[in-house]
């Protein structure tokens, strides 16, 4: 049999093409005046005196669309420019639209008369286009390597002018008829080029083939350029979403506004007739009202244009949708569905289906292929599939009607002897902290099953010294005994209320978490050891502030309980008034147990098979995680973040982790997983730390010696822990270790992560573990790197012979590095349970907005190192480990152990935090 064969969306020019770029640079005074506002901010609020760009950068793109990009350090240093654009434009609304910025961003603090005073000295005539140009060659990097590389915004957008130059049209292939999509430019900034269609186009909702009701949408087409190891050149990938868009009236928008995409043919700086576009805006709560920008609503009343207020936009979301006509005056205004929308009946899918894929591939061909116009692209290599058989390492199902049993932890035969297997850390006592009684009797039900565990002895009644009354049962079994403890939640999950302004929010929700910790400290039974605790939670509130859930992972953790949360399962009966266990809810206790025996690493053995996959068991797998707090979520409001090193020994199943500052204390060192858990809570995470992201902006040279400093620690951390690890034998004998570490997440602190830097072959270390390994080290040491989809930065994949089918496996790219000896690799991922009703292969997501899409992502594996283990054998057993997670069914997005790594960041949070806002972007 022919192996599997996909095609990727991966393409690269064929021709050079010349741009022109004008710059266009802050003037020295209105640089020095923001600066000064900026520095009185900081001086009566706290903080760094940050200029907020931010804020601004996105709305002028919407005002100017032809900005190729925006310099961050435009408005803090001389000398370099704000803007680089395709066209010259007339500025002379511009002077007043920044004023507008600057008093929405100032006045709140320093006072109207203060931020007026410091504005009416400014002159408008000083904002000028300078006279240097840039001549921009899209096949040729600068000749300088200081000199910035515009083609990674320049030729995606380049490429999406042309792919719509001759026709906007695309074909999209459905099961029973052809869907004709009209697409237009979306104004974006640094994300490459993005095409919308519109307008949205509407799409039936079918379950068990009866229609339900209908959802609108529009498909998203993105540009990109990436690059990849081991090959000089870059290469534009496509990729294709799905924008779902709200059609029904809103009482109003959500919590902190949302975000709107407005169609014109006009642009906002000056008023000028342009090809029509999409521009995104936010609409951002004041107050209890959405608003836009005053910068943008005074901007466009200058040019006799109007912007309906956006609680009116919300109380009919069809603004104006039709066919787009280039001599109409209308805007055109959508609200796609975002994270504070689930709640509203008939919410479609997401995702696009390997035969949407298809399509675009097929129609990207067709215009390379246009005798008259053709697209300056051809497609980078193809991935050949690499024969394996598949076997089912953790065995065949057990008999039950319940599909989560393909889910390794789910099974008794699996989990109990796991649970009281000897570990350093075991998990001895579990307290259910239940609100009610079904979810109560369902978890102590599903503990007992899955541990084959009965009572032993009578119930224990007592109360803690908050006044809890706890009852007490010793439960044994063929593997060992757990005590199990229950009592009522009381009023500790209740949501906080913050009779505040918006402003107090924070500094009030402070004091309330601090006291809500500290009775659930004293409410909780007192121990010694550490504990598993699953506490019944409120769901997340509309209000992200008044949620208490982080208080319970605080103050059960200080009281030496890891807690699981876990949502009601139960819902009451209009008419009945009676209690009834809701759809998925058993699922839901089902997977509250297996993550609290997660958070205690417990884990089957042995993890390899050492006849299947070809490789040694005695190999520590070890991998590298980054947790970040961010300015917004810090109590400093400084970015920082601590590094991670997890270890994992394949016999016994022990799971150990460290940092920087454990590692080099000798009490610590390496800890079990559950006390590394335990520990973060009290990681020191100061501005002024050896791993800090803080960075004065005034300051180059400051900035740049306090980086290199920090990625030699982070080095020689990583170095000591490797090294480490391979002196540390496995029942007796010198250990492999397989060191992995994922790209977006540990790039910027290990530079030879980064694609310029990635050794030549597998046969290069990179130079500081090659300086302190010796040669005996050095060939039992393995390192892969991969690379997700998150920024577009893999390609989508379609199977060459059967366009859209679906498929999974290990491929090996051909014809992609510039040594055609050296290999990439990609992972496809077998369906999960929850894809198995997907859409079926002759769909489109436009014949159904109801189904799953079932588009399969592939991952990037890179092999960066290896001497003793041929690189198909690595690249197939690292395939495997997505597979080797005991805790999720089928395959998981990241290889063993990162399912360990990634949820410590559960406890990687502190008291004085902000509660992270949810994503406002759509995207799919």
């Amino acid at each position: 049999m022919a192996n599997k064969i996909i095609l990727l969306g991966a393409w690269e020019l064929t021709q050079d093409a010349k741009l022109l770029l004008y710059q266009l640079t802050v003037p020295t005074e209105w640089r020095q005046r923001v600066r000064y506002l900026a520095g009185e901010k900081a001086r009566l609020r706290g903080g760094y005196p940050s200029i907020p760009v931010l804020s601004l950068d996105p709305i002028v793109s919407a005002s100017f669309p032809q900005i190729i990009k925006t310099a961050r350090y435009g408005w803090q240093r001389p000398g370099i420019p704000w803007l680089y654009a395709q066209e010259r434009v007339d500025l002379s609304c511009l002077p007043e639209f920044i004023k507008d910025w600057l008093r929405e961003e100032f006045t709140w603090c320093l006072g109207e008369e203060a931020v007026n005073d410091v504005l009416n000295r400014l002159d408008h005539n000083q904002w000028q286009w300078d006279n240097a140009t840039i001549d921009l060659s899209l096949l040729e990097p600068p000749a300088e390597s200081d000199i910035e590389d515009f083609r990674f915004q320049a030729i995606p957008d380049y490429i999406a002018k042309k792919f719509l130059e001759e026709d906007n049209t695309i074909i999209f292939q459905g099961e029973n008829i052809e869907h004709e999509l009209q697409f237009y430019p979306v104004v974006r900034l640094n994300q490459g080029a993005e095409l919308m269609s519109y307008p949205p186009y509407e799409v039936p909702l079918i379950e068990n083939k009866e229609q339900k009701g209908r959802v609108f949408i529009s498909f998203v087409i993105k540009f990109t350029l990436q690059t990849v190891p081991r090959r000089n050149k870059p290469s534009i990938y496509h990729h294709l979403f799905v924008r779902r868009w709200i059609s029904e009236p809103l009482e109003r928008l959500p919590y902190k506004g949302s975000t709107a995409f407005i169609g014109d043919n006009h642009r906002w700086l000056d008023g000028t007739h342009q090809p029509f576009s999409l521009m995104p805006l936010r609409a951002k709560e004041k107050g209890r009202q959405a608003r836009w920008h005053p910068a943008i609503s005074r901007l466009m009343m200058l040019n006799d244009s109007q912007l309906p207020e956006p609680e009116s936009i919300a109380g009919q979301p069809q603004h104006n949708w039709s066919n787009v006509d280039e001599q109409t005056e209308e805007m055109q205004i959508s609200i796609p569905y975002d994270a504070r929308h689930k709640k509203l009946p008939g919410r479609p899918e997401v995702g696009v289906s390997p035969r949407d894929l298809a399509s675009l591939d097929a129609a990207i061909v067709e215009k390379i292929n246009d005798e008259h116009n053709p697209l300056p692209l051809k497609r980078v290599g193809e991935a050949e599939g690499i024969p394996k058989t598949y076997f089912s390492y953790w065995g065949e199902k057990e008999r039950n009607n319940d599909s989560d049993y393909s889910t390794p932890m789910h099974r008794p035969s699996i989990a109990a002897p796991a649970v009281f297997a000897k570990k350093e850390v075991s998990l001895k006592t579990i307290l259910i902290v239940w609100e009610t009684k079904q979810c109560r009797d369902e978890l102590i039900k599903e503990i007992c099953t899955r541990l084959y565990l009965t009572p032993a002895t009578e119930t224990q009644t007592y109360t803690t010294a908050g006044g809890g009354e706890v009852k007490e049962t010793i439960y044994t079994g063929e593997y060992g005994f757990i005590c199990l403890q229950t009592m009522h939640v009381a009023d500790l999950t209740q949501n906080f209320e913050l009779n505040c302004s918006f402003r107090e929010r924070q500094r009030r929700r402070v004091e309330l978490l601090e006291e809500r910790i500290q009775r659930i400290r004293v409410y909780l039974p007192t121990t010694s050891e550490l504990c598993g605790a699953i506490v019944e939670i409120k769901r997340k509130p509309l209000i992200p502030e008044t949620d208490p859930k982080n208080a319970w992972r605080i103050g059960a953790a200080q009281a030496n309980y890891l807690n699981q949360h876990i949502n009601s399962i139960t819902a009451r009966n209009k008419k009945t008034r009676e209690e009834f266990v809701v759809k998925g809810g058993l699922n839901r206790v089902k997977s509250a147990v297996s993550d609290l025996f997660r958070q205690f690493a417990v884990l089957p053995t042995p993890l390899i098979d050492p006849e299947e996959d070809n490789i040694s068991l005695h190999t520590w797998l070890t991998c590298f995680y980054v947790l970040r707090r961010t300015r917004q979520t810090s109590e400093s409001n400084s970015a920082s973040r601590v590094v991670l090193m997890l270890r994992v020994n394949p016999v016994n199943g022990e799971v150990q982790a460290t940092t920087p500052d454990w590692f080099q204390d000798e009490s610590k060192g390496w800890v079990s997983y559950s006390i590394a858990e335990q520990l973060l809570l009290n990681e020191r995470w100061e501005p002024d730390s050896s791993f800090s992201e803080f960075e004065p902006e005034f300051d180059g040279e400051q900035t740049l010696t306090k980086r290199e400093r920090e990625q030699r620690l982070v080095d020689q951390f990583v170095s000591n822990c490797l090294q480490d690890c391979l002196n540390t034998s496995i029942e007796e004998q010198s250990p492999h270790v397989l060191f992995m570490a994922e790209a977006q997440n540990a790039r910027k602190l290990l530079k030879w992560l980064q694609n310029p830097y990635v050794p030549e072959t597998p046969g290069i270390l990179p130079g500081q573990l090659d300086r302190q390994l010796s040669k005996r080290e050095k060939k039992r040491l393995s390192i892969v790197r991969f690379r997700e989809t998150k920024q577009n930065e893999t390609p989508v994949a379609i199977l060459k012979s059967k366009p859209g089918s679906r498929t999974s496996g290990i491929f090996k790219w051909k014809d992609i590095c510039d040594d055609s000896k050296q290999n990439i690799y990609l992972s496809v991922r077998k369906p999960l349970n929850t894809e198995k009703f997907s859409l079926k292969k002759a769909q489109s997501r436009l014949d159904n907005g109801k189904s799953p899409a079932g588009n399969i992502k592939p991952i990037e594996i890179v092999i960066v190192y290896s001497l003793a283990i041929e690189q198909n054998t690595l690249a197939k057993f690292v395939h495997n480990l997505r597979d080797r997670n005991p805790y999720y069914s089928d395959f998981n997005t990241l290889p063993f152990p990162f399912s360990l790594a990634i949820p410590t960041k559960e406890y990687a949070i502190g008291i004085r935090d902000m509660v992270e806002s949810e994503d406002l972007d759509e995207e799919d």
